[in-house]
């Protein structure tokens, strides 16, 4: 019995570990800047419109996960076209370098952001990556923290937070 209680709490309950995001209400901070493909800074507020659905990820170069989930995060944005998948680095390599990693990674066609000084990713105190946010009208309205697989089931927990 005793060996029973402990194996209770060592393994996770399936029905406990269903839930992919988290619900969470951000409001993003309007000063956050971001540097796009050719190195131009952007500002957070002029890449997120408020009427999309914004599927954004935290990633690296050097993060073994990041580098599993990114073509789930491909097929997700050719899947659906009603949302906008972004991906941001927070890698210190150059652009460049970053770029030539998601070309050989065939991802390329995810819309990149950098946060090389990682302002963004520390303006919402995040504990490490990969790190998925939902936003919808420049609030964070979801996080997976974790690995994130596309499937059906991840696809209608996003589905439901948007709608």
């Amino acid at each position: 019995m005793k060996y029973l209680l402990i194996l209770l709490f060592i393994i996770p309950f399936p029905s406990l570990s269903n839930s992919v995001f988290q619900k969470t209400d951000i409001k993003l901070n309007n000063k956050i800047i971001l540097n796009d493909e050719k190195n131009i800074e952007k500002n957070l507020y002029d890449i997120l419109d408020l009427n999309s659905k914004y599927v954004v990820n935290f990633w690296a170069t050097w993060c073994i996960p990041c580098k599993k989930e990114l073509p789930d995060l491909k097929k997700m944005k050719i899947d659906n076209e009603d949302l906008k998948v972004i991906i941001v680095s927070i890698d210190k390599k150059s652009i460049n370098d970053q770029l030539k990693f998601l070309k050989e990674n065939k991802v390329n066609e995810l819309t990149a952001y950098f946060d090389q000084k990682m302002t963004f990713f520390k303006s919402l105190k995040l504990r490490g990556i990969p790190t998925t946010l939902l936003i919808k009208k420049q609030k964070i309205i979801a996080k997976k923290e974790g690995i994130f697989s596309y499937n059906q089931n991840s696809l209608e927990q996003i589905n439901n937070f948007f709608n």
